[in-house]
Parts: structure tokens; sequence; C-alpha cells
């Protein structure tokens, strides 16, 4: 079978045969296998396979906040791009990206900070379970932990 006769299910099947086959006999814990393998097929950087590190009962959370209708929050519309909006409205769950909101961009603007923290600084609104997904702006985690440590906002996984 040539590439131009493989269906996009078939290519993402045989993409993650493929990583299987060299990570070898590899193994990881169940709930976190998925997601190394993931990390892998997204970089193509099988180098995860050794430096991924999951805190304690990481996976367990997400799923418990994903069966709890979680909202997904994104620093970067690139990540926002990456989550399949359908497979997360199946489950009652939705993702979100504040960078480029108007009412953000203007309360940066005044503030004088970047669009990610005053995108944090939103994300305090959000109502029920929050997963946060920081992708490539520092400002947003580090806006993240003050709120955090502040009570402001309380993730059940970053």
């Amino acid at each position: 079978m040539d590439s131009k006769e493989m269906a996009p299910g078939d290519i993402e099947r045989r993409s993650f045969e493929i990583i299987t086959e060299e990570l070898g006999g590899r193994t990881f814990p169940p709930l976190e296998e998925p997601v190394v393998k993931r990390v892998i097929h997204t970089t193509a950087d099988f180098s995860y396979a050794d430096s991924l590190v999951f805190t304690h009962d990481a996976a367990h959370c997400a799923l418990d906040a994903l069966r709890a209708g979680a909202t997904v929050l994104t620093d970067t519309n690139m990540a926002l791009a990456g989550i399949s909006k359908p497979a997360l409205a199946k489950i009652g769950c939705q993702a979100v990206c504040y960078m480029a909101d108007p009412d953000v961009a203007a309360t940066a603007r005044a503030a004088g900070t970047t669009r990610a923290v005053a995108s944090m600084d939103k994300a305090c609104g959000i109502e029920g379970p929050l997963i946060v997904a920081v992708g490539n702006a520092p400002t947003a985690l580090l806006r993240l932990a003050e709120l955090m440590d502040a009570g402001k906002i309380a993730p059940a996984l970053v």
C-alpha cells in the first residue's frame, strides 16, 4: 500500500505501531503509556520516553477532570489547534485559549504585561474542573503558579 492509498486513521495507527516497535520492550504505567506515545508521535522525539515525568497520580487526575466535564485551557492557539474539540465535546468538555481575545489584549496593554498573564487572569473565571496545557508562554506558567498560590485558581492538572 502506498501513502496515497492510506486513510488518515490508518496512517496514525501505523505511526503508533512504529513507535511501539521502536520503543522495543519498554513499558510504562497503563495510563501514562498513551501519553508518552502521543508526545513521541507529536514531536518525533523518542528521548521523551526517558525524560517525560509524571507527578504522582497525574493521569488519574486528568481522567477524573475529563469525566467531570473539564475545560482544557491552553496558552497558545497552536496548542488549541492540536486538541480534538469533537472528542472533548463527546465527553462534555471543551478547550479554550484566550491569547487572541480582544479583552485579554486590552487588559495586558493596560497593565503593561503579557497576553499570557492576562489570559491566566481571565481563566480564574472558568467554572468546573480545569486542565491547563502550557505550551510556550513562560509568563503564563509563572502567572498560573502565582494565582494557584493565591488560591484564585485550582487546576486539576497542569
